[in-house]
């Protein structure tokens, strides 16, 4: 038999030697693979971005929508705990139902006085207040908007804009101050 010379055996070395770093790396031979997009694998396809992207979204959204739930029971039981009452007639849309008592979407105390549970395009143009002593001038349409100021009843006021989804004012101050104030906490004068 012939002898082999020593670079047959070193060139079949290094083919073995690749063979198992791929199988290892693939996970076949019990490698770990990377996860895509992680520090050790970070290029991904755009489609896998996407999907993980839609995944995370969508939890978030069910995260916010039972987060959203939980306030509107809070506010509710502020409101009853204040001396107010809840409308049942409102379909769960939180303390929009409430009369006197605190009114927490607005973000203050009421004043005893019933408040309008109505929302409407008719009051676009028309002057107003608030019936909670503190009442917040909200960014935009939500409880979790940025407060811009605190209103008072001596705040007068005009209705500029109007969502009837939310129940919520848009409103003017004198000073030029534009906010979103609860519709449940507004007053026409």
């Amino acid at each position: 038999m012939r002898r082999l010379d020593w670079k047959v055996f070193v060139l079949l070395g290094i083919i073995v030697s690749v063979a198992i770093g791929f199988l290892y790396g693939t996970g076949i031979l019990g490698g770990e693979s990377a996860d895509p997009g992680s520090s050790t694998d970070p290029l991904v396809s755009q489609s896998y971005a996407d999907g993980r992207l839609d995944r995370i979204v969508s939890d978030l959204d069910a995260k916010v929508a039972v987060l959203e739930a939980k306030v509107r029971t809070l506010e509710d039981e502020i409101v009853i705990l204040s001396g107010g009452t809840i409308d049942p007639a409102v379909d769960g849309a939180g303390a929009a139902g409430a009369t006197g008592g605190t009114a927490s979407s607005g973000g203050g105390t009421g004043s005893g006085a019933t408040a309008s549970t109505t929302v409407s395009q008719a009051n676009v143009g028309k002057s107003a207040n608030v019936t909670g002593d503190v009442v917040n001038l909200r960014e935009s349409a939500t409880t979790s908007s940025t407060i811009k100021k605190k209103l008072t009843p001596s705040d007068i006021f005009t209705i500029t804009k109007v969502d009837t989804d939310n129940g919520w004012y848009q409103v003017q101050l004198s000073d030029g101050t534009i906010g979103w104030v609860a519709g449940y906490l507004v007053r026409m004068r």
